[in-house]
């Protein structure tokens, strides 16, 4: 009896003493299955692809933001003043109250230099071409200001891709005011990467003054070309 006694306590015993090291013994991380690896796998890479379009809008946000604009010119200093004649009155020269004749104005709201922008003649926005092509970029402009253009006028690179040219091109024949002509850039050819391309252009007065045309004459005759071998 006594020894059925003491066997229980031995067992008794060993069990306390396995329930002790299993409470101590360190526990092993399970090892993923291949549909939870697999699932990972996906996760970092939808995470990379997420990162790559933010970087790529960031940087056509930060293309954009770098377009120039100009200060609008003052009134050219060697051309001609608009003057608006007014009718002289004849009257007796003992009429002391006799009004004296009005002074010629400018004309308000009318600079000497500037211009409006009518359209494009080829190349609208968003015209896509292959890389390499060889264009000719034609748009169609009014002079509205006071003063007549003539050939010692040019057209000038303000901002963007010159296109393989050398930013300058030339104003074709005098212009005076009110008319309509077309201005053209000859030469130019589309880059050999693909991409899109914006180039603005202005006119320039032989006294190197710039002006483009708009509420301040900040915009320039613009091209946005797209580049693609599809």
């Amino acid at each position: 009896m006594r020894n059925l006694k003491k066997i229980k306590w031995i067992i008794l015993g060993l069990l306390s003493l396995s329930l002790v090291l299993a409470a101590c013994a360190p526990s092993v991380p399970p090892t993923p299955s291949e549909a939870e690896i697999a699932q990972q796998v996906a996760a970092t890479q939808q995470a990379k692809a997420t990162q790559n379009s933010v970087e790529t809008l960031m940087a056509l946000v930060t293309e954009l933001s770098n377009q120039p604009t100009w200060t609008p010119q003052p009134t050219c200093p060697v051309c001609p003043t608009l003057v608006v004649p007014t009718a002289q009155t004849t009257t007796d020269p003992a009429d002391a109250t006799a009004e004296p004749t009005a002074a010629a104005t400018e004309e308000p709201g009318v600079k000497c230099f500037q211009f409006a922008f009518l359209g494009d003649v080829n190349y609208p926005p968003g015209t896509v071409v292959a890389p390499g092509t060889k264009f000719n970029k034609t748009w169609t402009i009014k002079n509205t200001g006071t003063c007549t253009w003539h050939t010692d006028y040019d057209l000038i690179l303000a901002g963007g891709e010159a296109f393989g040219t050398s930013g300058r091109g030339d104003v074709p024949a005098e212009v005076i005011p009110g008319e309509t002509l077309d201005v053209t850039i000859y030469g130019m050819v589309a880059p050999m990467t693909e991409g899109t391309y914006y180039s603005y252009w202005m006119i320039m007065a032989p006294d190197g003054a710039r002006i483009g045309y708009g509420p301040e004459q900040q915009w320039g005759l613009g091209i946005q070309l797209i580049v693609s071998s599809q």
